[in-house]
């Protein structure tokens, strides 16, 4: 924390009640700025308006006058902000300055008095002619001329000039945007903590081991961390110890499993040791399946290149030896950066469950430019469109087709799905139109 850490609230509410003051204060003195600048420019417009109408006043009133009258009364006519008199010669001999503030001044005289009082009229700042005046005193100079060749000079105190409504509206206009920009920032400052927990929340049941998330921010947000990472620490905890026990269970169970089978063969009675063959092969089939469901996500299997037209291949070979009719339609190869193992374990659940319960397996694999696609086909009964997503829930198995008989577990296309989904794809089900089912792979390309 820097030096100045110590001002900044420790709590969430506090830091957006610091930021909400601060912005409001800053926008405020804004505001007031904004403010004055309008207040100076309806002055402006107040004196412009009084200094054509002055002007024109005296214009007309020295030119009634006889000549030898027309000083006096011009000095008699001058105030503290205008002074007045009159000579036969202009006395301010200007070079009139070309800039955009003395055109705009005397364009605005024009408008508030008729242009014929004001005709020939010179304009200068201090300084200039034979006038000469401090320039800090901000001095208009001029000079009007009468009808009979003499000239009525001045001089004036400039104020500025502009307009009052464009300078409310400004004011306005910035203190909403503002506002806007500010409940922006304070949005974003509240929301960014809770994106980061949500973005955590939504990485838990993902492949591998989740990061912590940093412990910083306000007293809240730390807190709300600390918790997040303690519930994290623990559903780690508890999947790796249901995880373990199930390998120990599995481990355990194959010593007594293998005893059975040994026990068996030594009965006299040939058809009760086959059956109990099979029922141990269940039972051993069933603990594998749970153990590899269990296990998912804590693969630690490392992505490779592999060649996943080979996988399919040989576990159609294998099905093939062992009695089924499997087939496969592709390209010769399809490379794809995978977790081989795990991926040809997804495969090899789909093809074995369309060889055992659909008649046969029909492989076929489309290589695209971004991803993969392969769909396993069977000629079998199908599933009853209200159970193809339900069949991918842990240990539930279908009575017309997943029964025991069959030696199923349940979990084939559970672990399928959960290897497929691992690597970034998607597995879905569908009945085909001429009966069977359709079981669809995407398999996105990494982008290297």
């Amino acid at each position: 924390m820097t030096r100045l850490g110590w001002l900044v609230p420790r709590t969430l509410g506090g830091r957006v009640v610091l930021v909400l003051l601060v912005g409001l204060l800053t926008f405020h003195v804004g505001s007031l700025w904004l403010h004055q600048a309008g207040t100076e420019a309806l002055l402006g417009t107040t004196w412009e308006s009084g200094l054509a109408e002055r002007l024109v006043s005296a214009k007309r009133a020295v030119a009634a006058l006889p000549l030898a009258e027309r000083d006096g009364t011009a000095h008699a006519l001058s105030s503290a902000s205008l002074d007045l008199h009159w000579t036969a010669e202009p006395a301010v001999n200007l070079v009139e300055e070309a800039s955009s503030r003395i055109e705009a001044l005397r364009a605005r005289l024009g408008e508030l008095v008729p242009a014929s009082d004001l005709a020939g009229l010179r304009l200068g700042y201090a300084g200039q002619g034979a006038m000469q005046a401090d320039p800090a005193r901000h001095l208009l100079l001029g000079a009007l001329p009468l009808a009979d060749g003499s000239w009525l000079n001045f001089s004036a105190t400039l104020l500025r000039s502009g307009s009052p409504e464009h300078a409310t509206l400004l004011s306005t206009t910035a203190m909403g945007v503002g506002i806007l920009i500010l409940a922006l920032f304070v949005v974003r400052l509240i929301g960014r903590p809770l994106r980061a927990l949500s973005e955590a929340a939504d990485r838990i049941g993902g492949a591998g081991p989740q990061a912590p998330i940093p412990d910083e921010g306000p007293r809240e947000v730390r807190q709300a961390a600390q918790a997040f990472n303690r519930m994290q620490g623990r559903i780690d905890r508890l999947i790796a110890d249901r995880t373990q026990a199930l390998a120990a269970v599995s481990h355990d169970l194959r010593t007594p499993i293998a005893r059975l089978r040994l026990r068996a063969g030594f009965l006299d009675d040939a058809e009760a040791a086959q059956a109990i063959d099979a029922d141990l092969d269940e039972m051993e089939a069933m603990v594998s399946a749970t153990l590899a469901y269990l296990r998912g996500d804590a693969e630690t299997e490392e992505r490779r290149p592999a060649d996943v037209v080979a996988m399919v291949e040989t576990l159609c070979d294998a099905a093939t030896d062992a009695g089924a009719a499997a087939t496969y339609a592709g390209p010769p190869q399809a490379r794809l950066t995978c977790r081989p193992v795990t991926l040809k374990r997804a495969l090899a659940n789909l093809i074995d469950n369309a060889a055992k319960y659909g008649g046969g397996a029909q492989v076929e694999l489309e290589d695209r430019s971004d991803r993969l696609i392969l769909q396993v086909q069977d000629h079998g009964p199908g599933i009853p469109e209200a159970e193809l997503e339900a069949v991918f829930e842990p240990f539930r198995r279908l009575e017309e087709s997943r029964n025991r008989g069959t030696g199923g577990s349940g979990l084939g296309l559970t672990i399928a799905r959960q290897a497929i989904e691992q690597h970034g794809g998607t597995l879905q089900l569908s009945n085909r139109p001429g009966g069977g089912l359709l079981a669809a792979v995407v398999l996105p390309k990494p982008r290297h």
